[in-house]
């Protein structure tokens, strides 16, 4: 019968990082690549092959509609689900680039709109084992068109105002399901929900006016 580590065992693993054997790449393309670590923990060793898609930022740019917020949301063409989503304005961080100037450059050329006064709202990982996609999110209510939307189809073909409550909906409904954008909206529906609050910078991560 097989039996996982002892109570020692495991104090000793949360109180040492494991010896990590160099990487082997196991697929290498244009924006990913997959490559296999084996970790030795001393008492056992474990195999992680990582999909690293390189780090990513996202934007919750909100203007007001009367009383209400809206937000602005990018519709594309997903495969997976096959067919046109709507999503929150983001992308790739490209190499030396800062999380938050990576957000605003990507809402202006997804959308045509400039966001300034930037502030973080929440940091994540889609898993912590094996998908290095490290996802930075902002958010702005001072929006500003400054260039006309063009339709692409390849890229960004359709995007538009909803009112915050219903992008909430969408995301409850299943309607909106990417993660960077079911986080970003749920992350600063939480912030509203806790009185208001600006969102903590914890990541370190600068604000960008």
């Amino acid at each position: 019968m097989m039996t996982g580590p002892t109570a020692d065992e495991n104090e000793s693993i949360l109180q040492a990082s494991p010896s990590l054997a160099p990487a082997r790449t196991l697929l290498e393309a244009e924006h990913v690549a997959v490559d296999q670590t084996v970790a030795d923990f001393g008492a056992f060793s474990k195999t992680y092959n990582v999909i690293r898609f390189g780090p990513r930022a996202g934007l919750v740019a909100l203007r007001k509609a009367g009383d209400a917020d809206e937000v602005l949301l990018v519709g594309q063409y997903r495969f997976l689900p096959n067919r046109l989503c709507w999503e929150l304005p983001g992308g790739r961080v490209e190499a030396g680039e800062d999380p938050a100037i990576a957000a605003v450059r990507e809402c202006r050329e997804e959308t045509g709109f400039l966001c300034r006064s930037v502030r973080p709202l929440v940091a994540y990982y889609p898993g912590l084992d094996n998908v290095d996609n490290r996802t930075d999110l902002y958010m702005s209510e001072d929006v500003t068109e400054v260039e006309a939307f063009v339709p692409d189809p390849a890229e960004v073909c359709a995007i538009q105002w909803v009112a915050f409550d219903e992008a909430v909906r969408m995301v409850v409904a299943g309607v909106i399901q990417d993660a960077l954008s079911v986080v970003g909206i749920l992350a600063h529906a939480a912030a509203l929900l806790g009185g208001g609050a600006k969102p903590r910078n914890s990541s370190g991560r600068k604000t960008v006016s």
